[in-house]
């Protein structure tokens, strides 16, 4: 049997942050459900993973965008961070938070065609 995963690709930045929170609490709530969750940013989201960034964001609703991710960081979540959208930005690796990792896009063409994962994107 084929164990499920979780890839969230979030494209969402400052513009669009309200949507972009929701996705990370997506994710963390399937993380700590025990689901096994990987995030990927792409374009303007990889600045969620910036230190400091998340910092005063939060959904319509009142979740927090700097919480969501620390409960991905705390639970180990992968997230990736598009290489060529980090490059582009001038980001670089020692400017993530903790257990983020810079990820070229053959990475997640393979994640998204892989049959184990359920892709959802934002």
């Amino acid at each position: 049997m084929i164990m499920t995963k979780f890839l969230f690709i979030i494209s969402k930045g400052f513009e669009k942050s309200g949507g972009a929170t929701r996705a990370m609490q997506f994710a963390a709530l399937a993380a700590e459900k025990g689901e096994h969750v990987e995030v990927f940013l792409i374009d303007d989201a990889i600045h969620w993973a910036q230190l400091g960034m998340a910092e005063g964001i939060r959904s319509t609703t009142g979740e927090h965008m700097k919480d969501l991710v620390d409960e991905l960081v705390k639970s180990k979540t992968p997230i990736h961070v598009c290489k060529a959208c980090a490059d582009k930005r001038l980001v670089s690796p020692d400017e993530l938070v903790s257990g983020a990792v810079v990820t070229g896009a053959p990475v997640l063409v393979d994640m998204m065609t892989d049959p184990s994962y359920k892709v959802f994107t934002f």
